[in-house]
């Protein structure tokens, strides 16, 4: 892995556990969502189906809820999600503080700024331009490859070792 990738896969695991969070946060909302529902259509939860032609919201109502996933079971995936975020915090954790160790030792104050605002903050090139007071093309380009191949050389002769999922 070179350095380059390395500083990527922070940004990628950043995304995944936003991506997870996400999901979970979704996933509790859906089974509220549809309650709310139900309560102000006033449905009853007795699991009861009226049979006829036209179907009504009570009725769609109802089938979803008869659908949904018991509190215990909701619990059981929302704490698995959880573990899952969990231990892709910590990984990115350790791995930012690996890389921020490297990027404090270049000598270069513009390389540590672009560094660190690209790939620990996850901030935009053209923020990035703004913050630095530089244009977008020079930042993204010109001091991007700058302080990349400035980074190369320090990761390569340091002992940080990765394995990203």
């Amino acid at each position: 892995m070179t350095g380059e990738q390395f500083l990527n896969s922070l940004r990628y695991l950043d995304m995944e556990i936003t991506a997870l969070d996400t999901s979970r946060v979704r996933m509790e909302g859906r089974r509220q969502d549809l309650l709310d529902k139900a309560e102000s259509f006033g449905a009853g939860l007795t699991g009861n189906r009226v049979q006829h032609a036209l179907s009504s919201k009570t009725e769609d109502i109802g089938v979803q809820l008869a659908d949904l996933i018991t509190p215990q079971e909701l619990s059981r995936k929302l704490e698995a999600y959880q573990q899952m975020i969990n231990q892709r915090i910590d990984m990115l954790v350790d791995l930012k503080r690996q890389a921020t160790d490297l990027i404090n030792r270049l000598p270069d104050a513009r390389h540590r700024a672009v560094l660190t605002y690209r790939y620990l903050d996850n901030l935009k090139w053209s923020t990035i331009a703004d913050l630095m007071g530089y244009a977008q093309n020079w930042v993204e380009g010109r001091l991007k490859t700058q302080a990349i191949e400035a980074f190369e050389v320090l990761y390569k002769n340091s002992q940080v070792k990765t394995s990203i999922i």
